[in-house]
């Protein structure tokens, strides 16, 4: 049988026997893969710290149809991504985009997924600290989206009105976006004005807003978002993250 060679990035190791581990990667050709590397575990020397959680590489593998767990032949890293140890915001940043990842993709091509997932952790190793939070949430958005689900920001999800430059909706997570105030009047969703709805719509982009404001309160919508829509339960990653985004003072009153 020969081996198959993709592009691949490494969100999760675990031990297996005495001296190997299996290794889940998603990668650009099969999407989703699992395999076992033999041997690899003791191994010092050259390559050893290729195998870190985030690395990405070309990855060569011996995969048969039908089959849940295959056999890696090798796994040449290219971009280690040390940074991501560097911080603790940085690195659940990093495993929550892994989770996600985890908890949603199959064993499928789907290479707009696997760009985003490239893409978010780049940014999660390269971004300056202050910018964490929105770098964060802009990972985990920009994945969700990839994956073909995204927020209706406007216009209203229920009456398809425009929503108006300074009106406050609130958000529907069954619906999957935004109510006017009047549709939003008889639900309990988390409230969202303006400044909120534009700093969403930058992180789905990617973009990081400039004045980003609230990181708690939009890690808590997205949490909610992916719950519903994306992995059916939260993910542990996310509720761990709740106690690394900063608090700010005041009251929200847009978000």
């Amino acid at each position: 049988m020969a081996p198959v060679a993709t592009r691949a990035v490494l969100l999760r190791g675990y031990d297996y026997g005495d001296s190997s581990r299996i290794l889940r990667f998603y990668t650009r050709e099969l999407g989703l893969l699992s395999v076992v590397a033999k041997g690899v575990r003791g191994r010092s020397g050259k390559g050893t710290t290729a195998m870190s959680n985030f690395a990405t590489g070309d990855l060569t593998a011996y995969v048969k149809p039908q089959r849940d767990l295959h056999t890696m032949k090798d796994f040449a890293c290219t971009r280690l991504r040390e940074e991501l140890g560097r911080e603790v915001l940085r690195f659940a940043g990093a495993s929550a985009a892994g989770e996600l990842v985890l908890a949603h993709a199959e064993a499928e091509r789907q290479p707009g997924v696997f760009e985003a997932v490239e893409r978010a952790l780049d940014g999660l190793a390269e971004a300056p600290t202050p910018r964490l939070p929105a770098t964060v949430l802009s990972a985990l958005w920009t994945i969700t989206e990839a994956f073909g689900f995204a927020p209706q920001l406007a216009p209203c999800v229920r009456c398809h009105r425009p929503l108006g430059a300074d009106e406050v909706g609130r958000f529907d997570f069954a619906a999957g976006g935004v109510r006017c105030a009047e549709c939003g009047q008889d639900m309990a969703g988390p409230r969202v004005g303006p400044g909120a709805r534009a700093q969403l719509a930058d992180l789905l982009t990617g973009t990081l807003p400039d004045d980003f404001t609230h990181p708690r309160q939009h890690l808590a919508l997205v949490s909610d978002f992916i719950a519903y829509h994306v992995a059916s339960k939260p993910l542990k990653s996310l509720q761990f993250l709740g106690g690394l985004m900063p608090v700010e003072s005041g009251v929200v009153d847009d978000g």
